[in-house]
């Protein structure tokens, strides 16, 4: 039986992966340059930093690596204050187990201050406990590593074959089901080349809106 369940953010409950993938051609425009889409797709695999240098030396841009850094969050923070939405399915999903008694946490790489209000903004903080909000960044830790999932489950007070994780990312969900936990696998566009192996793994899948209470009831 199902108790608890720990929700991912970005590319799970909210459609957002696509400015991770496009804030660098953002940022460029701004500058007057059309950036090509293998340079935006070759910026995503890097780290900020080794996104916001390669940008830098390919254009030899004046700007400093560290305000290129601080253009590309600003791109960010504005892109949830203004047009982030909830993925289609998410607010009913979240509402309907909080009717049947689940309790829910956010486990999340994104930071605390634009993720929070974003939730606040679209009216699904409230589903989350204040105390069941886990950031990687403040754990100090990764998806990579299953104690990160195992410390949200404790906070929970369940154990992870009593917890439902619900992710849209290939290394999340490998890391979740190594620990025990039941997984529902989310349709997101910027997952196309590891969906078939996010399926092959997870316990469900979601594809459509109505999935979402479908998949809530069955795991009941």
């Amino acid at each position: 039986m199902i108790k608890a369940a720990i929700f991912d953010i970005d590319g799970t409950l909210l459609d957002t992966m696509r400015i991770w993938h496009d804030v660098s051609k953002r940022v460029l425009l701004k500058r007057g340059i059309t950036a090509p889409q293998s340079l935006v797709d070759e910026v995503f695999t890097m780290t900020l930093s080794e996104g916001c240098r390669h940008i830098k030396e390919t254009y030899s841009l004046p700007d400093s690596v560290e305000d290129m850094e601080e253009a590309v969050l600003s791109e960010i923070r504005e892109f949830y204050r203004c047009e982030a939405d909830v993925k289609p399915g998410a607010r009913e999903l979240l509402s309907h187990l909080h009717e049947n008694g689940v309790r829910m946490a956010v486990l999340t790489s994104g930071e605390r201050e634009t993720h929070e209000a974003t939730l606040e903004r679209l009216g699904i903080l409230k589903y989350f406990e204040p105390g069941l909000l886990y950031f990687c960044s403040e754990l100090g830790t990764t998806k990579r590593e299953p104690g990160t999932f195992m410390r949200v489950a404790e906070a929970l007070g369940a154990r992870p074959c009593e917890i439902c994780v619900f992710e849209d990312s290939l290394y999340a969900i490998k890391t979740a089901k190594s620990a025990g936990f039941h997984v529902i696998g989310v349709a997101d566009d910027d997952q196309e080349k590891e969906r078939t192996e996010i399926i092959s793994l997870a316990d469900g899948f979601l594809y459509a809106p109505g999935d979402a209470i479908k998949i809530a009831d069955e795991i009941k």
